[in-house]
């Protein structure tokens, strides 16, 4: 017979997200796991499998439980112009709190290239926050507040390869070069408004 767990999965589960966020897996031992979050080797593995399998559930656990929610408010299915200078705006901001960069990002450029699941997951990611910036532009450019001439799947891949420049500097914490970078992208932006709009 099983023994019962003792522990609640999902809060464990957030524990380990948040040390491979700020140590990443190579440097994220079974000890290192098994003191965060409390539990005894056994449990970690009768739980999760194995240290890979537990990476990976913690990967989409920060899929779905924090960046797609953060998304989907931020640029809703209506968002327009105003929406998209806001999410930048704020993505920026949010680069001085995330001292440890994006967990996704991170995983990425460790491990994409021997783990296809973390290439999937990536893609993604940048898959729907482009979808996302691609609505917003579409509806901006009905509303009369973007031109028309701008096409929107090329603009929105442009703003997401931004963005992941942002989080680089975010990390390397030149918040100077971020603001400096961040307004000549807003001028670039508003350069692309119809004349008289979002005023």
């Amino acid at each position: 017979m099983a023994r019962s767990k003792n522990f609640d999965r999902e809060e464990k589960l957030l524990l380990a997200m948040e040390l491979f966020w700020q140590k990443g897996y190579s440097e994220t031992s079974v000890a290192d796991l098994v003191n965060h979050l409390g539990i005894n080797r056994f449990s970690l593995y009768n739980t999760y499998t194995d240290k890979e399998s537990l990476y990976r559930e913690a990967l989409n656990y920060y899929l779905k439980k924090i960046s797609f929610p953060m998304l989907s408010d931020s640029l809703s299915a209506d968002a327009g112009y105003q929406d998209i200078v806001a999410y930048l705006t704020c993505f920026a901001d949010l680069q001085r709190e995330q001292k440890c960069g994006c967990f996704m990002q991170n995983a990425i450029l460790e491990r994409a290239y021997s783990d296809n699941e973390v290439l999937e997951a990536g893609s993604l990611l940048y898959q729907t926050l482009s979808d996302s910036f691609k609505n917003a532009i579409e509806n901006a450019q009905r509303q009369g507040e973007l031109n028309t001439s701008v096409e929107p799947a090329r603009l929105s891949h442009f703003l997401v390869m931004q963005m992941q420049g942002i989080r680089v500097l975010g990390k390397a914490r030149q918040y100077e070069m971020i603001d400096d970078a961040l307004s000549v992208l807003l001028t670039m932006l508003d350069g692309q408004k119809v004349s008289g709009a979002c005023e």
